[in-house]
Order: C-alpha cells, then sequence, then structure tokens
C-alpha cells in the first residue's frame, strides 16, 4: 500500500490515520539499515485512503490513478511550521484552547494503530532476491492540548517479527522489522507552536513533501528530526490542534508555503537518527551529510467553475543535488457529480555544492554530476465513486550524469509524486525513457470496499539486464563491473520495455468493529527478453498484505 496506517502522520490525532507508501526492492544502505527501498507509489482514487479517516484503509494516489483533487473549500489543514522567528514577525494570536498549563495537559489525545503486515516478494528471473516478511506493530501517539499556542507530540512506533519465519532464512526480509527482527522507536517527539496563520514544530517529526516524506506503508515511517512550518499567507488554517505530518496537502487556505530545515532522518528500517541518507554509505561505510532544506508554496481556488491547485518546490540536499518541482491540477465538474480532471508536472535536478566526491563513490567515478529531468501528464474522468485516468511521464538522456539522466532521491522512495510511478517501478529509479498506462479507482458496498488497478508500460534507455524488480543504485560494495554511472549492473539492455500491473483493495471492517479494516496490494511487473541478450524468466510479483485495527 502506500504510506501507511493512521500513524501520527497525515492526520490529526483525534481522527488520525496516515498513508501507505508503495516501494521498490532496492538493495540499499539506508541510513544504518540495509535493506529494500520503498515508494509510495500508485494510490487509488479517495485521498483519504489510509490517510484520514477512522478505518479507511486505502491508498493515496493523489498524482497517480488519476484522483480527482478534492474541492478547495473542503479541504483540511495539513501541519505546517515555519521558523521560530515568524511568531513575532507575523504577531499571530494562537489558537483558543487551554486556559492553564494543566488544562493543557488534562486535553492531551491518544491515538494508536495495531495491526499485522505480510509481504510476499516472487523474482523469477532472480530468485535470489525473492523474499518474505511478516511483523506485528503499530503505533501510540499523545498530543497535549494548546496553551497559548503551543503542544507537545509524541509518538512511539514498533515492528516485531514473532518468529514466523526463522533467523537464518535467507529469504527473509528485513523490510517490516529491521536487522534485528524488531523496531522500536520514538520517531516523534516535538514542540509546536500553532495558529490559524502559522504552525512551527522542532524536533523529531514526520513531514509530506513531494520529495521528502515518510513512505509509511510499513509500521515504521521515515522521520526527520530538525524544524519545519507552514505560514497561510491568504486564508487561515485549521482552529484545531493540530498532530498529523507536516503537509500542504489538505490546507484550506488559499495560498500556504511550507519550509523546513532537517539535520537528521530515522530510515524505515532504522531505530535512530543519522546524518545520513539513501546514498551516503558505500563499502559498507558511511559519509555524514548536512540534510537539507525544502522550501514550498501552494495555492487552490476557482477560476469560474474550474477548480485550480497549483504548487513549487525547491529542495537542497546538500552535498548532493538541487531539484525544481512543480505541478498544476486542473477539475472542470459536470453535472450529476461528474467531472474532467487534469494535470500537468515537470521537474529538473542538477547539482549541489561538494557532491561531486560524493557521486562518484557510487558511480565509480564515472559521473560526477546529477542532470535529471522529468516531465509529466495525466488526463481523467470521474464519475459517482469511480474514475479513471490515461498518465505518462518523460524523462530525456543525460549522458555522463549519474544515470545517464537518473533522477537522485535522498529521502524519499517511489513516492508516487511521478503519475506513472507503480509499487515496484517508475522512471525515478529507472532513469531515463518514458511511461504510460491508465489507472482507475472505484468504491461499492457504500464505500466501504475500494478498489484500484493501474496498468502502465515503461521504455528503459538502460533496462536492468532482465530484473523487472528496478534499482535506484548501485549496492554498497563497489565491485568490477558494477555501479558504472551508478546503475546496478553494467550488462544493461538498451530502450527495454517493461510493464506493470498493479492492483490493490481495501475494506472497511468497522461493522464488525469500529476501526477494523483489512488491505491487499498485488503488483505484477515483466521485462521483456531480447535476442542477443541474456533470456530470464518473468514476471517479477509482490503482495502485501494488511490488517489493522485504529483507536
Amino acid at each position: 500500500m502506500h504510506n501507511f496506517a493512521r500513524d501520527a502522520v497525515s492526520a490529526r490525532l483525534p481522527r488520525g490515520v496516515a498513508r501507505r507508501g508503495q516501494c521498490p526492492r532496492l538493495p540499499v544502505a539506508d541510513g544504518e539499515a540495509a535493506g529494500r527501498i520503498c515508494a509510495q507509489g500508485a494510490d487509488f482514487a479517495s485521498k483519504k485512503v489510509f490517510q484520514h479517516g477512522g478505518s479507511t484503509i486505502m491508498r493515496n494516489i493523489s498524482n497517480q490513478a488519476g484522483d480527482v483533487p478534492a474541492r478547495s473549500a473542503t479541504r483540511k489543514l495539513r501541519r505546517a511550521a515555519c521558523a521560530a522567528g515568524v511568531i513575532s514577525l507575523f504577531g499571530l494570536a494562537p489558537l483558543a484552547h487551554a486556559q492553564s498549563l494543566g488544562d493543557a495537559l488534562r486535553q492531551t489525545t491518544f491515538q494508536g494503530m495495531i495491526g499485522a503486515i505480510h509481504f510476499d516478494y516472487a523474482n523469477n528471473g532472480h530468485t535470489s532476491k525473492s523474499t518474505h516478511s511478516f511483523a506485528i506493530g503499530g503505533h501510540l501517539i499523545a498530543h497535549t492540548g494548546s496553551f497559548n499556542g503551543f503542544s507537545v507530540g509524541l509518538g512511539g512506533y514498533t515492528a516485531q517479527s514473532l518468529g514466523l519465519y526463522s533467523k537464518n532464512d535467507t529469504h527473509y526480509d528485513s523490510e517490516l522489522t529491521g536487522s534485528y527482527f524488531g523496531i522500536q522507536s520514538f520517531r516523534q517527539a516535538y514542540l509546536q507552536y500553532q495558529t490559524p496563520k502559522v504552525e512551527i514544530r522542532f524536533g523529531r517529526q514526520l513531514i509530506q513533501t513531494p520529495y521528502a516524506n515518510q513512505d509509511y506503508y510499513t509500521f515504521n515511517p521515515r522521520a526527520f528530526m530538525g524544524v519545519a512550518g507552514v505560514v497561510n499567507v491568504l486564508g487561515n488554517g485549521s482552529d484545531k490542534v493540530d498532530a498529523g505530518a507536516l503537509s500542504l496537502e489538505d490546507n484550506p487556505a488559499a495560498f500556504s508555503v511550507f519550509m523546513t530545515r532537517m539535520f537528521n532522518y530515522e530510515s524505515r528500517y532504522s531505530s535512530s537518527f543519522t546524518a545520513n541518507n539513501r546514498y551516503s554509505c558505500q563499502n559498507y561505510s558511511c559519509k555524514p551529510t548536512n540534510g537539507f532544506i525544502a522550501i514550498g508554496a501552494r495555492y487552490h481556488g476557482d477560476v469560474g467553475s474550474t477548480q485550480l491547485t497549483a504548487q513549487a518546490w525547491y529542495y537542497d540536499f546538500y552535498q548532493y543535488a538541487q531539484l525544481l518541482y512543480g505541478q498544476l491540477d486542473v477539475v472542470q465538474p459536470l453535472s450529476n457529480g461528474q467531472a474532467i480532471f487534469g494535470a500537468v508536472q515537470a521537474l529538473t535536478e542538477g547539482n549541489s555544492a561538494g557532491n561531486t566526491t560524493n557521486i562518484e563513490a557510487f558511480t565509480k567515478s564515472n559521473a560526477s554530476s546529477i542532470n535529471a529531468h522529468i516531465y509529466g501528464v495525466k488526463l481523467g474522468y470521474s464519475f459517482g465513486d469511480g474514475s479513471i485516468a490515461l498518465v505518462g511521464n518523460y524523462a530525456p538522456t543525460e549522458y555522463n550524469s549519474f544515470h545517464h539522466g537518473g533522477l537522485l532521491h535522498p529521502y524519499n522512495d517511489l513516492t508516487g509524486t511521478s503519475f506513472t510511478d507503480t509499487m515496484q517501478t517508475g522512471l525515478s529509479n529507472l532513469g531515463p525513457g518514458y511511461a504510460y498506462g491508465v489507472t482507475t479507482n472505484y468504491a461499492f458496498l457504500n464505500k466501504k470496499l475500494k478498489v484500484g488497478v493501474a496498468y502502465i508500460r515503461y521504455l528503459a534507455r538502460y533496462g536492468f539486464g532482465g530484473d523487472a524488480a528496478n534499482y535506484a543504485y548501485a549496492p554498497t560494495t563497489n565491485t568490477p563491473g558494477i555501479s558504472t554511472y551508478g546503475f546496478s549492473s553494467s550488462s544493461y539492455v538498451p530502450n527495454q520495455q517493461l510493464w506493470a500491473l498493479d492492483a490493490n483493495a481495501s475494506y472497511d471492517l468497522s461493522a464488525v468493529l469500529k476501526g477494523l479494516s483489512v488491505a491487499e496490494d498485488t503488483d505484477f511487473a515483466e521485462a521483456e527478453n531480447r535476442s542477443g541478450y541474456t533470456h530470464y524468466n518473468n514476471p517479477y510479483f509482490s503482495s502485501r498484505f494488511y490488517l489493522e485495527y485504529n483507536f
């Protein structure tokens, strides 16, 4: 699924549910734990899937499956914070809540989730990479009431294997429980100041932006340490204490700005914060980084009867890359609950200061620069409780750079930001090429049953030799014949064609027990066989099963 369970992420504590993330299987050193890298890929039609609201278990596919943006007037605020000086600078009055510190403590709210997850990955072409994993776990999040605008949040997360699979099982995957068959961590511990105009958060926290986010599809979301915030320039944010991941996505303000400076992060495989990222560990050693900054802005409103949402983002992943991303979404309502919707997106990424040595470390010194571009388009039609959309992305070749035009994304996986991302595959990891396909989303049985399907075809200019599971960068050792230009294999297949079929379903079991839900995500991917190249077996199969209870 994408961006997982009702967490402390994207949702207010009293209602909190977060999103699931989809993820490709990547051999990486993510922070201090090696494992598979995952992504927040293709979600379904309702943005509230697995992210907000009760026991719904769907995924958030806002960019992928052709999801129709919710009407701006009904969007809810996502967290925000800006910088400590903003409070005095704007002279903002805090939210009127607790009258004393004692009242704020008595108004503390608790939200939690417990559940079970089972993953299966079958790679017929590379059976050594076929894996499975199981875990039970969840989270418990406490957030105090607001006293003079200030509140405190604390969130603990855990995942345990229970020994269902032997520790000696060579096919056991550490994706759910880390290298020691269990993860426990306080991923959130922050001080927050919030008014309808400003929200600022200091400490351990979750954020949700296009290219630095939580990838919350297991029990342990990616977390960050630093300061983040939102300023609502036109209109106000929420008048309730916010306890979810900081984001601009559902902010009711017409125009808002997001800013963050993060120093450390905690990977989904680790129980501690480190000064690393997904690329900083090579040759079994890690080189500390300076973290990153991100600045984003979002506007949404109506132009006549047309609903418009525009966003723009800037990232500096210190000593690695600088990235610019923009997206424009348009919805034209029709009669009887129907609508036509469309979107365009563009990304460009280049060098950050002092990155040459870092890039050479995982490109076998063949490349010392980043030069990536990704463009996308989406056109769809929504009707009642369903939608269908055509999607496409294009990434041009840029010779002699990382992946010959590949994207560097140090703090997220296949997030679903690109319209054609699926659970295991996307141009963010494949490098230059193009992708196109169709996505559909439907809700049945009074929206208790939600189903999504996506079929995407890819052409990779530098295919990975028949392995339908693509890898973002080289393994942790630079052995001969590996990691030229950052590819996982020096024997690439030119203009390789691949296809992926994602199917997912969730069912709300609140009639049995309020907060109970079940979900399944399945992905099939196949890479072509070509004469003159080594033949291999396909397909690549992924299954992710979720049972969870939110309270």
